[in-house]
């Protein structure tokens, strides 16, 4: 099972997405929390959906540019990277972007 987050088609389906397995989602979280990233934070419990406005990407795209800057795993970074693409994606066509456990 993985944590898929996406930029849903109108029918709410995953048109685009990027994925995190568990073992990552925790290292990911604990690097989140020992930086203070707020809204990295909001995606801590694995299981819950979240979604993320269209007004509040560029501050969770930051906080991905924090994240690399702090020579995270080879695996986080190339996730941190690819989020920052599908989130480019998400303002670029105006969409939210969407944590949803797969």
């Amino acid at each position: 099972m993985a944590l898929d987050f996406a930029v849903l088609t109108e029918d709410g389906k995953s048109a685009d997405f990027v994925s995190l397995e568990m073992e990552q989602h925790d290292e990911l979280m604990n690097l989140a929390e020992r930086l203070k990233l707020a809204k990295l934070l909001r995606f801590e419990d694995y299981f819950e959906d979240v979604d993320v406005r269209v007004a509040e990407l560029a501050e969770l795209s930051e906080e991905l540019n924090i994240l690399g800057k702090s020579s995270p795993p080879p695996e986080i970074a190339e996730f941190a990277l690819d989020l920052r693409a599908l989130i480019a994606l998400a303002v670029s066509r105006g969409q939210p972007l969407s944590a949803v456990p797969d």
